[in-house]
C-alpha cells in the first residue's frame, strides 16, 4: 500500500488513466496546431482559386464549425452508447480524417476532411471532460481539470513547434501528427473502462431556468464567442504577420505561437489562486488588459525577438479566460442547470474560433494583419476597462450590504 492506504496497483491504475485522460486532452489542439505554421504555404499553393486567403484559413476553423454544430449529438451518443467506447472509436476516425490530408489534392476535399475531423473532435472532447466527472470527485476532480488545461496548451505548444520544423519540409507534413491519435488507442483500451451510471431514481424534476441564471449563461456565452474571434488570430494570422515583417520561417511561426501557449499554460496553472483573491469579473478585466497588452505590442513589433515578448505577454490572457469562462457559470448557475449552460458555453467557444477569420481576414485584407492585432487589442482594452469598472462597482455595493449587516 502507499502512503494513502491504497493498494499500490489500484494507484498505479488511477494514475495511468489520468494520465491517459490528459494525453488525450492534447488531441484537442493537435487540430489546428498541426497546420498553422504552413498556412502561408498552404494559400501559395491554392493561390489560383477564388477567396484563397480566407479558404486557407477555414482549413484551420473549419473543424471547430463542426465541433460546436455536432456537439448536441455527440453528446447523446456518449450518454446512450458510453464514454469509453466513443472516444475509442472518435479517436480512431480522428486519425484518418487527420491523416488523409496528406493525399488529397483539392482543397475542397481537404476542407470536408477537416469537417469530419470537428464531429470526431467533438466525441474525445466530449467523452474525456464526461469521464472526469465520472471517475473523480470535489477537489481532485478540480485539480484533474485544471491539469487538463495546462496539458492542452503545453501539447499545443510541442505540437505547433513540431509541425513548424515539418513545415520546413512540405506544409503538409503536419498532418502526419495525426498519428498521435492512434497511439493513444491501445492507452484508452488498457487504462478507462465504462463508469456505471448512478442509481437516479427518486430525483425530482429540473426546476426550470431563472431570470438570473439566463443572464449569467447569456453574458459569459456572448463574452467567449467575441473573446474567442479575437483570441483565434494568434494560430491564424500570428504566421501571416511574420511574414509581413520579413520573418518568412515555419519553423519560427511555431515557435511564437508556441510561446502564447507556453505561457497560457502557466496561466492555467496559477488560476486556481488567482480565483481565490478576486472574482470572476476581476479576472476578466485582467485577462482583456493582458490580452490587449500583448496584441497592442504584436502590431508594433518589427523583429522576431519583439513579436515572442508580446506573445508572452497575451498567452497569459487565454490561460486564464477558459477555466474563468467555467467558474463563472458554475459559480452561479444551479446545478440543474449547470450542463446544459456549459454546452452551450462550448458551442459558443467554438463557433467564435470558426467566425474569427471572417473578422480578421478583410481588414488584414485592406489594411494588414498588424493592424488587425491593433484593433482588436484595443478592443480587449476597451473589454477590460468595462469589467474592471463592474468589478469596483460589484465590490463597493458588496462592502456597503456587509457594513450595512455589521450596522444591524
Amino acid at each position: 500500500m502507499n502512503e494513502s492506504g491504497i493498494p499500490t496497483k489500484v494507484a498505479a491504475r488511477k494514475r495511468m488513466r489520468v494520465l491517459t485522460i490528459l494525453l488525450t486532452s492534447g488531441l484537442a489542439f493537435l487540430a489546428p496546431s498541426a497546420i498553422s505554421p504552413g498556412l502561408p504555404a498552404l494559400q501559395a499553393d491554392f493561390a489560383h482559386l477564388e477567396n484563397a486567403e480566407l479558404l486557407s484559413r477555414l482549413v484551420l476553423t473549419m473543424p471547430m464549425l463542426f465541433i460546436a454544430l455536432s456537439g448536441p449529438f455527440v453528446g447523446y451518443a456518449v450518454d446512450r452508447f458510453g464514454r469509453r467506447d466513443v472516444l475509442i472509436l472518435c479517436s480512431f476516425l480522428y486519425g484518418v480524417s487527420g491523416v488523409s490530408a496528406l493525399f488529397l489534392d483539392s482543397l475542397t476535399a481537404i476542407l470536408i476532411s477537416r469537417a469530419f475531423l470537428g464531429v470526431f473532435l467533438a466525441g474525445i472532447l466530449t467523452s474525456a471532460t464526461a469521464l472526469i466527472g465520472d471517475y473523480f470527485e470535489g477537489d481532485e476532480r478540480n485539480r484533474i481539470a485544471g491539469l487538463q488545461g495546462a496539458f492542452m496548451s503545453f501539447g499545443t505548444l510541442l505540437f505547433v513547434v513540431i509541425a513548424g520544423m515539418l513545415a520546413e519540409i512540405h506544409w503538409r507534413m503536419g498532418f502526419t501528427l495525426f498519428v498521435y491519435a492512434f497511439l493513444m488507442i491501445p492507452l484508452m483500451y488498457l487504462s478507462l473502462y465504462e463508469p456505471v451510471a448512478k442509481n437516479t431514481a427518486g430525483k425530482t424534476a429540473e426546476p426550470p431556468l431563472t431570470l438570473g441564471q439566463i443572464g449569467v449563461i447569456g453574458w459569459v456565452c456572448v463574452l467567449t464567442f467575441l473573446g474567442m474571434i479575437g483570441f483565434f488570430m494568434i494560430p491564424s494570422q500570428t504566421q501571416f504577420f511574420l511574414v509581413e515583417i520579413g520573418v518568412d520561417d515555419p519553423t519560427r511561426a511555431g515557435i511564437a505561437i508556441g510561446m502564447f501557449n507556453l505561457t497560457a499554460g502557466f496561466a492555467s496553472l496559477a488560476y486556481s489562486r488567482i480565483r481565490a483573491r478576486m472574482s470572476p469579473e476581476a479576472i476578466f478585466a485582467l485577462i482583456f488588459a493582458f490580452g490587449g497588452v500583448g496584441f497592442v505590442m504584436t502590431s508594433q513589433a518589427t523583429t522576431f525577438t519583439g513579436t515572442l515578448i508580446a506573445m508572452a505577454a497575451g498567452g497569459f490572457s487565454v490561460g486564464a479566460f477558459i477555466p474563468n469562462a467555467n467558474m463563472a457559470i458554475i459559480s452561479r448557475a444551479s446545478m440543474a442547470v449547470r450542463g446544459r449552460a456549459l454546452g452551450a458555453l462550448t458551442t459558443l467557444f467554438f463557433l467564435g474560433q470558426f467566425a474569427s477569420p471572417f473578422y480578421s481576414v478583410p481588414i488584414a485584407t485592406e489594411t494588414s494583419v498588424g493592424y488587425a492585432f491593433y484593433v482588436t487589442g484595443y478592443a480587449f482594452l476597451a473589454f477590460s476597462a468595462g469589467f474592471a469598472i463592474y468589478a469596483a462597482v460589484a465590490r463597493k455595493r458588496a462592502n456597503g450590504k456587509s457594513g450595512a449587516s455589521g450596522a444591524a
